[in-house]
């Protein structure tokens, strides 16, 4: 290129910047455009091209020409920086972590080429790698916020929650007017088991954000996801108090009430979030589960239909294509009932079975494969179904909805009872193996008592309901008794531990279905057990189990009470303070004593 065409071209180079720096891209493009006529190798005019398609959202022409650019000048580090943004964007994760690995190479590590590196590998999966480069960053720029959040989460995800605790910390000081940082803060400090510095961070998050209702709904929301049910009553009142209208500070108050066992006192904070949010399925179910612990059948069962408008619900539950069933008379109809939810659902609900054929239906039940052995021996049912049958039916019902159509209220329990039954093949067998258990010299006259002390860890309370298995070594304590663990699951050889410690038997591995544990259940005098499906078959065989019920009991053993009117075989032993079981433990322990007395 002559002298002259080298002026003219930087002349247009001026022109064409001065375009770009008052976000004249139109001009500015043209005036690159005219740059690369005479040089086209210009890797200044190729990236800001570059650049201009990137404010247009033209992004894949960007990035032809920030290659351009890196092919014209492979020595300038802002160009592979620039390209690797682009590649990010575009989710080309090995593209972006090659340029900017030669950014590095040609400039050393600076703040935002490690960054954006670490996001690269954080983005990409390899949270190690991102951490490495993280530091870097913040080594660079201790006062890096982007860097430190990152830092927090990844230790959160690793499983370090000392780690994570530290970050958020630090981004929560660096931050202190962000209220996510401070959210994220206290869910660190309460895995982290740290109360006296939770208590002080919540103390100064509920002093800056006073006069803010939004933000102590946020507050209540964490407090309460992460157990901290006091402290989330306490600043959904506060809030309240600033907007007594706010819908979801009323369902935070309600939601740490009921948990807390404090089912009656829940009730006017629940039934405010629903009235104002009449159309919201989560306040309307919650409000249900109020009522229908409290007793309120017609009321609870009625708004319990919102379960069905859930989301997740709407897809994961079978819904035939023929007439749902509201109430009509079914005298001489074709009736297929729906089970839903659990295993324990299904085996409590399946009653119902019974009252349509009462009401002169013919009655097919479709429920779970683990289920539908034992609905096989109910009276009323035709026909059990583990797939959905293409009809003919008049009409179909889930399980669950019957209660509302049939009008239940707490006088018309049990409906029926027993309603399941043992098959007897499988009665002589157990009851020749448990017989067999007996020690040589060991007297009959000891009581026989089955154990379940965990249900599914699927379950959203399971925390609470289920207990560690050492705590019932009181229990197993008694001379007068020989245990036997029905417990299935990942929980069910935990019970051979202790075989040699006390007359306990673990009998889950050998336990196929619910037919098995059933008909365990009839050799022996008595089941204690946590709140799971196994008290329900106990129940409605009508055989005597005692349930060990946490404070956040679920809305079907109601409160108060140490019956169920569902199973009159059942006794209820409540957790008195949210996950206190030592008491019930020795509350059993004494009424078992009278009952080996009596």
């Amino acid at each position: 290129m002559s002298p002259i065409d080298s002026d003219g071209a930087n002349a247009l180079v001026a022109q064409a910047d001065a375009h770009f720096s008052i976000q004249r891209f139109s001009d500015a493009m043209s005036g690159y455009q005219n740059v690369l006529a005479l040089r086209p190798r210009d890797a200044h005019a190729l990236h800001r091209i570059g650049l201009v398609c990137v404010h247009q959202n033209e992004f894949e022409q960007a990035r032809e020409y920030l290659k351009l650019a890196v092919q014209a000048a492979p020595d300038r580090a802002e160009l592979y920086e620039h390209a690797g943004l682009l590649a990010a964007l575009k989710h080309d994760y090995a593209e972006a972590e090659r340029c900017y690995r030669c950014a590095i190479g040609l400039a050393g590590g600076t703040v935002s080429l490690h960054r954006n590196l670490a996001d690269c590998l954080r983005l990409s999966g390899r949270l190690s790698a991102a951490m490495e480069h993280y530091r870097h960053a913040v080594e660079i720029d201790p006062a890096l916020h982007h860097a430190i959040r990152a830092m927090a989460r990844i230790s959160t995800e690793l499983g370090a929650i000392e780690d994570a605790a530290h970050y958020w910390l630090r981004a929560w000081e660096l931050a202190p007017s962000s209220l996510q940082d401070g959210l994220d803060l206290i869910a660190a400090l309460a895995k982290a088991g740290r109360p006296s510095q939770l208590a002080s961070t919540l103390t100064e998050i509920r002093t800056r954000f006073a006069d803010n209702a939004a933000a102590l709904k946020s507050l209540s929301f964490v407090l309460n996801t992460h157990d901290r049910f006091s402290e989330a009553l306490s600043v959904a009142r506060q809030g309240l108090a600033i907007d007594p209208r706010h819908p979801l500070l009323y369902h935070n108050a309600a939601r740490a009430l009921s948990i807390s066992g404090k089912t009656a006192e829940s009730r006017p904070y629940s039934m405010e979030a629903a009235r104002l949010l009449p159309d919201n399925p989560y306040m309307q179910l919650h409000l249900a589960g109020v009522q229908l612990a409290l007793g309120e059948f017609e009321e609870g069962w009625k708004r319990y239909r919102w379960f069905y408008e859930l989301l997740d619900k709407r897809t994961e539950l079978v819904c035939p294509s023929f007439r749902e069933w509201k109430g009509e008379p079914v005298a001489g109809c074709q009736f297929l009932l729906v089970g839903e939810q659990g295993r324990g659902d299904e085996i409590q609900f399946i009653r119902f079975a019974e009252w349509l054929h009462r009401q002169g239906a013919t009655v097919d039940v479709l429920v779970s494969e683990p289920v539908a052995e034992l609905a096989a021996s109910m009276t009323g049912v035709r026909n059990v179904l583990t797939r959905l049958p293409s009809g003919p039916y008049h009409y179909w019902c889930h399980m669950l909805r019957m209660p509302e159509h049939m009008k239940l209220d707490l006088p018309m329990l049990p409906i029926v009872m027993p309603y399941l039954a043992a098959r007897p093949e499988k009665m002589r067998h157990w009851a020749a193996c448990i017989d067999a258990m007996s020690p040589p010299g060991m007297p009959r006259q000891r009581r026989r008592i089955g154990v379940v002390w965990a249900g599914g860890p699927y379950h959203v309370l399971d925390r609470y309901r289920s207990i560690r298995l050492e705590a019932l070594k009181p229990l197993f304590a008694l001379h007068e008794v020989s245990w036997y663990s029905v417990q299935k699951g990942e929980h069910e050889h935990e019970s051979k531990g202790l075989a040699n410690e006390y007359d306990l038997h673990t009998l889950g591995p050998a336990i196929n279905d619910f037919t098995d544990t059933l008909a365990i259940l009839h050799s022996l005098d008595l089941l204690i057990t946590v709140d799971t499906s196994v008290a329900h078959l106990a129940g409605a065989a009508g055989l005597p189990v005692w349930v060990l019920i946490p404070a956040c009991s679920d809305w079907r053993w109601l409160t108060d009470r140490t019956d169920s009117p569902w199973y009159p075989s059942m006794r209820l032993f409540r957790q008195q303070e949210l996950g206190k079981w030592d008491p019930v433990i020795e509350e059993v322990r004494s009424e078992l004593s009278k009952w080996f007395d009596a």
